[in-house]
């Protein structure tokens, strides 16, 4: 296997592959994205996991006893979260990509710019991908219609080269990506980097309970629903966990746990295996794609 890839985002963040594992909620943990780290990616923690500072100074401590490649956040800068603490807490550690997608990024740009990192936004459309750039984020993430949780209305091939256009920031693809043929795409698209989340919540390092694993592996792509009567805004969930929806008492982490995010890329998670394999050979088919695809433009 080749060394590297190189895009604007693996230069930007010193990693080998562009693939970034998604920072998922209650299944993103130090496991996780030691993991995809160690195999060339970017693992990301989403901070909302964390309920106290000395719970997230923890889990960075661990990962950083396991690797010192760099990883990313999701961070919340909203009142429901300590983010400041846990901001300080990220730098100290030597995080260096934050993910912005509830509150003003302005708040953390100048601290982690200060330290060298970069802040890109989650948008799902153009208005938030030209009202993110006024506010001075490094990037965007264009979260389609296919991703897992929340997502937008527009799919991948649509939304990726819109915002690249448009708004004329480094673009990462969200949604429906699992696969190297379709990180491919997405790269033809004009995205740096994808993000993987489905795909990964089935492996071994997801702290994704049993039931939820085996559900991924056994969804196609007419399994998801998206709704928008569980968190009040649209987002993509296994049918069968959430069927049974208003019938739960009050949520708290437990019950969480029962509602099971994903997105359409579960037609292409065909097992549960570790987290390193799956980068892997999306990275060998990724290549093989684009020989076969420089392969037929030759032969015309």
């Amino acid at each position: 296997m080749m060394t590297g890839i190189k895009t604007e985002f693996t230069q930007m963040m010193g990693v080998d592959y562009p693939i970034i594992g998604a920072p998922m909620f209650l299944i993103s943990y130090e496991e996780l994205v030691t993991a995809v780290a160690t195999a060339g990616g970017l693992g990301a923690l989403p901070l909302p996991n964390f309920r106290t500072a000395e719970d997230l100074k923890k889990t960075l401590q661990n990962i950083r006893m396991k690797t010192d490649k760099p990883i990313g956040v999701n961070i919340h800068v909203s009142g429901k979260f300590q983010w400041k603490e846990q901001l300080a807490l990220c730098l100290d550690f030597g995080v260096k990509f934050f993910i912005t997608s509830l509150g003003d990024p302005r708040l953390i740009l100048n601290d982690v710019h200060a330290n060298g990192g970069k802040v890109f936004a989650d948008v799902v459309s153009l208005e938030q991908g030209l009202k993110a750039r006024e506010r001075g984020v490094d990037g965007l993430i264009a979260v389609a219609a296919g991703a897992g949780g929340h997502a937008g209305r527009s799919s991948t091939m649509v939304l990726v080269p819109y915002l690249k256009s448009k708004v004329g920031l480094p673009v990462i693809a969200a949604g429906g990506i699992s696969t190297g043929a379709q990180m491919a795409a997405a790269m033809a698209l004009g995205a740096c980097a994808v993000v993987v989340g489905t795909r990964l919540v089935a492996t071994d390092e997801s702290r994704a309970i049993p039931p939820y694993k085996k559900a991924i592996v056994a969804a196609g792509p007419d399994d998801i629903v998206c709704t928008d009567r569980i968190t009040g805004n649209p987002a993509n969930w296994l049918s069968k966990s959430i069927k049974d929806f208003k019938k739960m008492p009050e949520l708290g982490s437990k019950k969480w746990k029962e509602l099971w995010s994903a997105g359409q890329s579960v037609a292409q998670a065909e097992d549960i295996r570790p987290a390193g394999q799956v980068i892997a050979e999306m990275v060998e088919e990724y290549l093989n794609t684009c020989r076969k695809l420089g392969q037929s433009v030759t032969g015309l």
